[in-house]
């Protein structure tokens, strides 16, 4: 039965090793403006950190980004992506058509979609499939899912840096690419924009209790940060963009008392400098989660 037992708020640093580009609108057209310009806030977001303001035009992390991420590196580890693949062969042995070939492919490319209750996936990001619920007797559900990754901040230390280096009110950097055909040698270049490595993000994911073996999901999590840092998030990809590693990360135990107005209730779990040793420390952890009622 499912029964809310309270909150783990997972706080992070996130830097950027390389360059990042998660694209944004382009509003108006420019002649030697921007190709291809990054996500940015559109707004001053008023004492964010509780001091600072975010100025307009700083760029951030949609969350959307991270979990999305997080959720295709773990469907690969833990081979959601294969079963999918089986399944679409299994439906569609012989394509003889395109028709056949794109639902093959949508197939074995779609998120999981199992909604089994022993699906740590499906737990944790929870599945789409409204009528595969619909099917299942309560025992059976994956119940609702526990990870919620909100927005990701570039720190006040980032801004100012970013301003001395760059002027007032500039947040990223461009940079010039092109494209060479292999035969005429004809190039086509093209201007990216993004944000500088080195920058730091401030972000926070919330990881809701309902079972107590909620516990042991934890640590796939932590497996999918530790999945996102050997590889990337936005575009270009494969083009050195977009290498991230996690800092001092936080653990904030937050009972159901906490939210009825027991401030007293809530208590930091652990405090680390990388992921490595946040699953180095699992035993301990889940320990104190064991004794978190």
């Amino acid at each position: 039965m499912f029964e809310y037992q309270g909150s783990l708020i997972i706080k992070y640093n996130l830097k950027l090793l390389t360059g990042l580009r998660i694209g944004g609108s382009k509003e108006q057209f420019e002649i030697g403006g921007v190709d291809n310009p990054v996500i940015k806030i559109g707004f001053p977001v008023f004492e964010y950190d509780g001091e600072n303001t975010l100025p307009e035009g700083a760029p951030y992390i949609p969350g959307s980004s991270l979990k999305g991420k997080m959720r295709s590196l773990l469907e690969w580890n833990r081979g959601k992506v294969k079963n999918n693949c089986e399944k679409a062969q299994e439906k569609i042995p012989q394509p003889k058509n395109k028709d056949d070939i794109k639902k093959q492919l949508e197939i074995a490319g779609s998120v999981c979609k199992c909604a089994k209750c022993e699906c740590e996936i499906c737990k944790i990001f929870g599945t789409g499939e409204a009528k595969v619920l619909e099917e299942l007797p309560i025992d059976k559900q994956p119940g609702p899912p526990r990870l919620k990754v909100f927005d990701a901040y570039p720190i006040w230390d980032s801004i100012k840096k970013l301003e001395e280096i760059l002027g007032e009110g500039i947040y990223t950097e461009i940079k010039t690419e092109n494209q060479i055909n292999r035969i005429t040698s004809h190039s086509n270049p093209r201007k990216m924009e993004r944000v500088p490595a080195g920058v730091k993000f401030e972000g926070e994911m919330v990881f809701d209790f309902y079972k107590s073996k909620d516990k042991d999901l934890i640590e796939v999590v932590f497996e999918g940060m530790r999945l996102l840092e050997d590889n990337f998030i936005g575009g270009c990809g494969s083009r050195g963009y977009g290498k991230i590693k996690f800092e001092n990360i936080k653990l904030i135990w937050r009972p159901k008392e906490f939210y009825k107005g027991q401030k007293e209730a809530e208590k930091t779990i652990e405090e680390v400098n990388s992921i490595d040793e946040l699953l180095d420390k699992m035993n301990e952890i889940k320990t104190k989660l064991n004794g978190k009622e």
